[in-house]
């Protein structure tokens, strides 16, 4: 296949290199006739390319990527991916949850049928995937069937593991993976090595976990499917688990005091606990949390995730749930 990518920089040139081994023809988009990059391909101007390729990459900096589309022109209903991130000084996304970087390229390009795709992992990991016996993860976003799957095999020709996801609006989840893909590598000591992938269980006996230096005191506020989750892994791991709860003798509540949890109503709940955990529909926690009382200098942590209707999440890049609930309940040391 012949593949455009608009952009000769680090980035355009790792995958133009790893689909050029891969067999695929390599035509760069570049405004100044800069040498080749590598073997296998060529250089064109914008316009250029992207006439000539059957499947068009933008792999500029978001800043630019208004100005390489007016260039490429007419795309005439080809996959175009989008490997830019909408991020801004500071490494700060500057679109949010209700539209995406991608979906601006849409608007720029309405010829298009845009695909969000290799925008959540490194250099490093785009020229090799191989992670041991397991292939890095790479979501392939967009709304048009036949571009997907073009874009799927294109990210399996170069050893990642694809996953479609139908519906460019995804992108809005893809390009926060990105910052936190950058946020891991960069300031939290991970390295560039690493990547997103999906873990598999063979089998559904596994040992139990091992236990921490240190037994805790947990009360966990919400016992069903998450609640309830998390109370039997953390009873194997030995911890002293509480179920906080208005109805003792529910079903659920009794099979996991069976298992050795105690329960207790939720005034008071917190009183003794090292640690609370919230496992409740997000909507509920301020109100209940404040009812338990006694959280401050307390670990909380939010197992919750704020989604409006049609799973939309309830709030942008700007601020969280868990913010929110840290500014309900001073004192308390919130974790997400």
């Amino acid at each position: 296949m012949r593949i455009a990518i608009i952009g000769a920089g680090n980035v355009g040139t790792t995958l133009g290199r790893a689909w050029a081994k891969a067999g695929h023809e390599i035509v760069y988009g570049v405004r100044d006739r800069s040498p080749t990059p590598h073997e296998g391909a060529r250089v064109d101007s914008v316009r250029g390319a992207a006439s000539a390729g059957e499947v068009v990459a933008l792999v500029v900096p978001w800043a630019a990527a208004g100005d390489a589309l007016a260039e490429a022109g007419d795309l005439a209903r080809k996959p175009l991916i989008d490997v830019t991130n909408p991020i801004g000084p500071g490494f700060a996304l500057t679109l949010g949850h209700t539209t995406s970087g991608a979906e601006r390229v849409a608007a720029l390009a309405p010829s298009a049928r845009v695909v969000k795709a290799f925008n959540c992992t490194g250099l490093e990991t785009m020229a090799n995937p191989a992670f041991g016996a397991r292939r890095a993860l790479m979501p392939v976003a967009g709304d048009d069937a036949d571009a997907i799957a073009t874009v799927a095999r294109l990210a399996s020709d170069i050893g990642f593991e694809p996953v479609a996801l139908k519906a460019l609006a995804r992108a809005r989840e893809l390009e926060p993976l990105a910052k936190l893909w950058i946020d891991l590598a960069t300031r939290l000591g991970h390295g560039r090595n690493i990547a997103f992938g999906i873990a598999r269980r063979e089998g559904a006996d596994r040992a139990p976990p091992a236990r921490t230096a240190a037994r805790r005191r947990v009360a966990i506020v919400g016992s069903g499917n998450i609640g309830g989750a998390l109370a039997r892994a953390w009873l194997r791991a030995g911890h002293d688990v509480r179920i906080v709860t208005r109805d003792a003798s529910a079903k659920d509540v009794a099979e996991l005091a069976a298992l050795g949890a105690t329960t207790a109503p939720i005034a008071g709940g917190a009183k003794d606990r090292d640690v609370i955990a919230f496992a409740i529909p997000a909507g509920a926690v301020v109100d209940v949390a404040r009812a338990m009382g006694g959280l401050a200098g307390k670990i909380v942590i939010d197992c919750t995730n704020a989604i409006a209707k049609g799973f939309t999440l309830k709030f942008g890049h700007t601020k969280s749930s868990a913010e929110e609930i840290a500014k309900a309940l001073p004192g308390a040391k919130i974790v997400r």
